[in-house]
C-alpha cells in the first residue's frame, strides 16, 4: 500500500485538487439563499427621485392591483344585492360617426347599438346608490370583421381607472367546419374553422388574465358616466350590467348543497371525450395537433393523426375552448384530463373551468396543471390529493376551459414594478455620472441620489417576496427558472452594499432589466396540451397517464424505421411523378407550408387544373437550391427564397425572365416599384417579392410630452433627431437606431436609408464598381456612424424592453417591434405611436424617407418544362386574394405574432391592422426602395460592417476606411464578373 501511495502520489494529489476545485465550483455556482439575512426591510421609505418631476410613469394609468388595493386600504368593500341593467340604446351620448343601430340580431334585445369603426364610442349614465366596488359586464355580438377578437376601452367619468381598462377583449366564437381532410398518405389535417355568430356575455376582465376575477370598479354614491370605445373590430352591445360582485361558494359549501339536494354519486360510469373534438373555441388558432406518445388517442404508427388539442397556441390570457359531454344519468362525477404540461419549466399553468356556463365552485377559478416532462392524468382540483365531485344532469353538458394567469398576476406585477424602478434609478445615475462615467471616480451617489441604498434594498426585498410567492405557488426553491430573480436579488444587494460600484455596473444593470422583462413575458404564456377529458363515477379508476417505457421505445424504433421510407419533404397530397405536376419547394416552416398546400388543393388546383407537389426545405439553406439546379433536380418554382439569391441564379441563366410573360407589368403593379429593384438583371426581371420588412419611427407619447414634444413634433428629419438626442441624454435617456453587431448581413440594411436619402447608390457602371466613395455615400457614412461616435447612442440594445421601461422613448425599428408592442405591452396602450422613419429634406421641400427591407421571393427555374403553368401559380400566389387568405390563416394558426408582412399593397390593407397604423405604414411605403443585388455584392455587405467597426470601435477616419473598403469591393466585383464572362461595356450586373 505504501509503495502504491509513493508511486502514485502525484496522480492522487492532482485528483484531490481537481475534486476540491469541482466542489468549490459546484458550491459557488448556486445562488446564496441567505443573501437577504442582513438586508434591512424598510416599512415605509421615501422613494422620491431626482426625476420625480420628469417621471413619465406618473402619467401612465396605475395598474388594476394598485387601484383596487388603494380603495381597500381606505376601508371600501364590495356592495351587495344590486344589479342594474341598461339597454344599449339608453345611452346618454354617442359618437357622431362609426356607430349604427342594428335590429333583432339573432332575435334578441331588439334595437341595439353597434360600434362599427375604431374610436367610435357610446356613453351611459348610471345612478349608484352607495359607495363600494361594483363589477361591470355586457352582452355583445361580434359583427363580421377581420377575424380578430373585439377590443374595447372602458372609461369611468372621463378617465381610465387603470391601464388594463384601456384594452378589454371580447372574443369571437369559432367552430370546425366539415371534417378533417387527409392527403393520399393518410396524414390528417385540420378542418377549416368558421366563425359562429351569436350573443355572448362577458364581464370586463383583464385581457391578459393576470387578474383572477372580473374587475372591481370603485363607484361612489351618485351619478357616473361609463364610456365604451371601440379599439378593434365591430360589434354590438345588447345590455350593460352593473352589479354587486359575485360571491362564488367554495367546494365545502357546494358539497353541503349536494347533500341538501340529495345528489348521489354515480357508479360504474367511465367516459372519455377527445379534446381535439372541441365544439367551440375563442380563437381560430386553437386547433388539433399531433402527438406521438403511444397512449395518446387515437394513435397511428404509420401516419400523422391530429389526436390532441392546444399546445403552444393555447397560451394567451382569455383564450377558451368548450366541449359537449353526454352523460347517461344525473349525479355526481369526477372530472379530469390527460394533459401534457412540459412548456413552462418548473411552473404549473392554470385554467378557469366552467360547467354549463358557470363556475361550479371557487376552486375552479384557477385550476393548476403541474409541470412534468411526460403526460399526466389529473382530476380538476387544486392538487391530486383532493377529489372534487361535480353535479351533471343527464344528457348534454358543457365544459369550458379558459387560460388563467391570475395567481401569478401579482408576482409578475411585482417584478415588472421592480424593473421599472431599476430603469428609473439607471437614469438617475446617468444624470449624475454622464453616459460614459469614469469607473475610478468616487461619484458619492448616496449624496446625489435620495435614499439610494434604501431603494436598492427595497427592490431586493420585492424580488425576494416574488420568489417566496412563487415557492408557495409550487415552484421549487433553487429552481433554474428562478435564476433570473436570484441574480437580480444578488445584484441589488451587492449594489446597496457598495454604491461606488454602480457606475461601472450599469451595463449589467440594464441587461438584468431586460432579462426581467423577458422573464415576465415568458411566464405570461400558459401553454397546455390536452388528449382527452375524463368524466367518471367515483368508484372507477383513473387511466394510466402514459405508455410503459418499453412501448415508447418500440414506437421510437418504428418511427425511425419509417424515416427510411416516408417522404417527409412532401406536404399534403403527393402526386405520382408520371403525372403532369408542378414541383414547388418552400423554404419556410412546416406550418407555413401546410397552409400553402391546403390553399393550393382547395383553391388553385380546382380552378386551374394544375396539380402541385409541395416540398419543404430549410429556410436558411439556399445552397440546396443551387445544388439542385447544378444536378438537374431543380423544382419548377421556389418560394421563400432570400432576396439576394435570385440574381445568383439569373447570372447563371437558371431562372425564367418573368418580364417575358405578357401580363408581367400587370402583376408587377401589385408591389411598390422600389420592391422590384433587387430582382432586375441584364434587362430582365427574375423574381416577385412575397413579403417585405419596413422600418418605422416608434415613440412614447407620454415621455416625449414630458420633454416638450407633441405628436405633431416628432422628428421628421435626421437633423431633428440629432437635435433631440442631447436632450434625451441629458435626461438619462437615449435614441435607438438598430445595429446587429453579431449579424454583419444586417449592416448593409442599416446603412441603406442614409445612403438612399442622401441621393447615393451602392454601385455605378451597371454594378461593375462600388459607389461608396462618392460624396453622397461618404456623407451617409458619416451620418450613420456619427450617431454612435458623435452622439454616443447605444451600439446595441434591447429596444422593446427599454422602450417599455422609458430609457429609450423613441427610436427606429422594424415591424416586429410593432407586433411586440401591440401584443405584449398592455400598460402602454394608447401611450405609444408609430410614424414614418426620419429622412432628409430635399430642395423641393419633400422629405426623402427612402428605406428598404429585403425579404423573401418567388422564382421560376428555367429548367422547368411547365413554365406557363409555373407563372400561373406564381401569379395566383402573389395575388391579393391569396395573400390575404394566407395572412389570415397564418395568424389564425400561430397568432398575431406571425402576422404576414405581405409585399402585395392591396393585401396588406386587408389584413387586421389598426387604421392609424396602416396609414403610417403606407406613407412609409411611398418611399420604399430596395438596394441592387450584383455579382460579388457579398463583399459590399462584409465591408460595410467592417467600416462601421473600424470607424465606431477603432476610431478610424471615415474616408480612409471607406476608400480602403471600396478598393477591396471593386476587386471582388471585377473578379466575379470576369469569372462569369460578363462584358463590362454592355452587360451590367443590374439594369433598370
Amino acid at each position: 500500500m505504501v509503495r502504491f501511495l509513493r508511486k502514485y502520489t502525484g496522480t492522487i494529489l492532482i485528483l484531490v485538487v481537481l475534486t476540491l476545485v469541482a466542489l468549490w465550483w459546484a458550491n459557488n455556482r448556486s445562488f446564496d439563499q441567505n443573501v437577504m439575512d442582513d438586508v434591512t426591510r424598510h416599512a415605509d421609505i421615501n422613494e422620491d427621485t431626482l426625476l420625480e418631476d420628469e417621471n413619465s410613469s406618473n402619467l401612465l394609468e396605475q395598474s388594476y392591483y394598485k387601484y383596487y388595493y388603494s380603495y381597500v386600504g381606505q376601508g371600501f368593500s364590495d356592495v351587495s344585492d344590486l344589479h342594474i341593467t341598461i339597454p344599449s340604446t339608453d345611452y346618454s351620448s354617442i359618437s357622431a360617426e362609426g356607430t349604427s343601430i342594428e335590429q333583432n340580431l339573432d332575435g334578441q334585445f331588439g334595437s341595439v347599438v353597434a360600434l362599427q369603426d375604431e374610436k367610435s364610442w357610446v356613453e351611459y349614465e348610471v345612478s349608484i346608490p352607495s359607495d363600494g366596488f361594483y363589477q361591470i359586464g355586457m352582452d355583445y355580438y361580434a359583427l363580421e370583421g377581420k377575424r380578430s377578437g373585439l377590443v374595447r376601452s372602458i372609461q369611468v367619468d372621463g378617465g381610465y381607472p387603470f391601464y388594463q381598462a384601456k384594452q378589454v377583449e371580447f372574443q369571437r366564437m369559432w367552430q370546425e367546419y366539415g371534417d378533417p381532410w387527409y392527403d393520399n398518405q393518410d396524414n390528417e389535417y385540420n378542418p377549416k374553422r368558421e366563425e359562429v355568430f351569436g350573443w355572448q356575455y362577458r364581464d370586463f376582465i383583464d385581457a391578459e388574465a393576470k387578474v383572477a376575477e372580473g374587475f372591481r370598479f370603485f363607484l361612489s354614491k351618485g351619478t357616473h358616466t361609463i364610456r365604451i370605445e371601440a379599439i378593434r373590430e365591430p360589434g354590438a352591445i345588447g345590455q350593460l350590467h352593473i352589479y354587486a360582485p359575485k360571491t362564488v361558494p367554495n367546494y365545502a359549501e357546494v358539497s353541503e348543497t349536494y347533500a341538501n339536494n340529495g345528489y348521489k354519486e354515480t357508479t360504474g360510469i367511465n367516459l372519455k371525450f377527445q379534446a381535439e373534438l372541441s365544439t367551440l373555441r375563442s380563437d381560430p388558432t386553437l386547433k388539433r395537433i399531433e402527438d406521438r406518445e403511444p397512449d395518446t388517442e387515437p394513435f397511428s404508427s404509420s401516419s400523422k393523426v391530429l389526436n390532441s388539442f392546444g399546445g403552444l397556441s393555447w397560451r394567451d390570457g382569455g383564450q377558451w375552448a368548450e366541449w359537449e359531454i353526454e352523460v347517461p344519468e344525473s349525479g355526481l362525477y369526477n372530472i379530469g384530463a390527460r394533459f401534457g404540461q412540459w412548456f413552462l419549466n418548473g411552473f404549473p399553468v392554470q385554467r378557469k373551468v366552467y360547467i354549463n356556463g358557470e363556475l361550479p365552485f371557487k376552486e375552479m377559478n384557477s385550476v393548476p396543471f403541474p409541470y412534468k416532462q411526460e403526460w399526466q392524468i389529473s382530476n380538476l382540483s387544486q392538487s391530486n390529493e383532493e377529489d372534487y365531485l361535480f353535479y351533471l344532469e343527464k344528457g348534454t353538458n358543457t365544459i369550458r376551459m379558459e387560460v388563467q394567469v391570475g395567481d401569478l398576476g401579482e408576482v409578475l406585477e411585482l417584478v415588472s414594478d421592480t424593473s421599472q424602478k431599476m430603469s428609473l434609478l439607471t437614469r438617475e445615475v446617468i444624470r449624475v455620472t454622464g453616459t460614459n462615467p469614469d469607473p475610478n471616480a468616487d461619484w458619492k451617489l448616496e449624496r446625489n441620489i435620495p435614499n439610494i441604498i434604501e431603494r436598492l434594498e427595497t427592490m431586493a426585498w420585492n424580488i425576494e417576496d416574488a420568489i417566496t410567492l412563487l415557492t408557495l405557488f409550487g415552484v421549487e426553491e433553487g429552481s433554474s427558472e428562478l435564476s433570473t430573480l436570484y441574480e437580480a436579488r444578488g445584484v441589488l444587494v451587492d449594489m446597496s452594499k457598495d454604491t461606488r460600484s454602480i457606475p461601472a455596473r450599469l451595463l449589467q444593470f440594464r441587461e438584468l432589466q431586460s432579462a426581467l422583462g423577458l422573464w415576465v413575458n415568458n411566464l405570461s404564456k400558459q401553454s397546455l396540451l390536452l388528449d382527452y377529458l375524463i368524466v367518471k363515477s367515483p368508484d372507477q379508476e383513473w387511466p394510466r397517464p402514459a405508455a410503459p417505457i418499453i412501448v415508447r421505445v418500440g414506437t421510437s424504433i418504428s418511427d425511425l424505421a419509417l424515416t427510411f421510407t416516408n417522404n417527409y419533404g412532401g406536404v399534403g397530397t403527393v402526386y405520382d411523378k408520371d403525372e403532369e405536376v408542378l414541383d414547388v419547394w418552400i423554404a419556410r416552416g412546416r406550418d407555413w407550408a401546410d397552409i400553402i398546400k391546403q390553399m393550393i388543393d382547395e383553391d388553385f388546383t380546382p380552378e386551374s387544373g394544375i396539380k402541385i407537389n409541395v416540398n419543404v426545405i430549410p429556410a436558411n439553406q439556399m445552397q440546396l437550391l443551387m445544388l439542385a439546379n447544378t444536378s438537374g433536380l431543380a423544382p419548377d418554382v421556389a418560394l421563400g427564397v432570400e432576396g439576394e439569391v435570385p440574381i445568383d441564379f439569373a447570372v447563371r441563366n437558371a431562372l425564367v425572365d418573368l418580364g417575358s410573360f405578357d401580363d408581367y407589368e400587370e402583376v408587377a403593379a401589385r408591389f411598390r416599384p422600389g420592391a422590384l429593384i433587387p430582382y432586375k438583371y441584364d434587362g430582365g426581371n427574375f423574381a416577385l417579392p412575397e413579403n417585405q420588412n419596413f422600418f418605422m419611427l416608434f415613440y412614447r407619447k407620454d415621455i416625449m410630452a414630458e420633454l416638450g414634444y407633441s405628436e405633431d413634433e416628432m422628428p421628421e428629419t435626421w437633423d431633428d433627431v440629432m437635435e433631440l438626442i442631447p436632450i434625451l441624454q441629458q435626461n438619462g435617456m437615449d435614441f435607438f437606431y438598430p445595429h446587429a453587431i453579431n449579424d454583419t448581413k444586417q449592416a448593409i440594411n442599416e446603412f441603406a436609408p442614409f445612403l438612399f436619402q442622401n441621393g447615393g447608390d451602392f454601385y455605378v457602371e451597371s454594378g461593375s464598381k462600388s459607389a461608396l466613395d462618392s460624396p453622397e455615400a461618404l456623407k451617409a457614412m458619416k451620418m450613420w456612424t456619427g450617431l454612435f461616435t458623435n452622439y454616443k447612442i447605444e451600439k446595441q440594445a434591447d429596444f422593446y424592453n427599454r422602450f417599455r421601461s422609458g430609457e429609450m422613448p423613441i427610436g427606429v425599428a422594424d415591424y416586429s417591434t410593432y407586433i411586440l408592442l401591440s401584443t405584449a405591452a398592455p400598460e402602454l396602450t394608447g401611450w405609444w405611436g408609430m410614424k414614418p422613419m426620419p429622412g432628409i429634406k430635399q430642395e423641393n421641400g419633400e422629405i426623402n424617407r427612402s428605406t428598404g427591407g429585403l425579404a423573401q421571393t418567388g422564382i421560376i427555374f428555367k429548367s422547368s418544362d411547365r413554365q406557363a403553368e409555373a407563372w400561373e401559380f406564381l401569379k395566383w400566389w402573389t395575388s391579393a386574394d391569396a395573400q390575404e387568405r394566407f395572412g389570415s390563416e397564418l395568424e389564425a394558426l400561430l397568432g398575431v405574432e406571425a402576422r404576414w408582412n405581405t409585399a402585395n399593397v392591396e393585401a396588406l390593407q386587408r389584413l387586421p391592422w389598426q387604421a392609424q397604423d396602416i396609414e403610417a405604414i403606407l406613407e412609409q411605403w411611398e418611399w420604399f426602395r430596395e438596394r441592387e443585388v450584383v455579382l460579388g455584392g457579398y463583399y459590399t455587405t462584409r465591408y460595410i460592417a467592417n467600416m462601421w467597426n473600424e470607424i465606431v470601435l477603432s476610431g478610424r477616419i471615415v474616408r480612409e476606411s471607406v476608400e480602403d473598403g471600396v478598393k477591396e469591393i471593386d476587386k471582388e466585383l471585377s473578379k466575379k464578373r470576369e469569372e462569369f464572362g460578363l462584358d463590362l461595356a454592355s452587360e451590367g450586373g443590374t439594369t433598370e
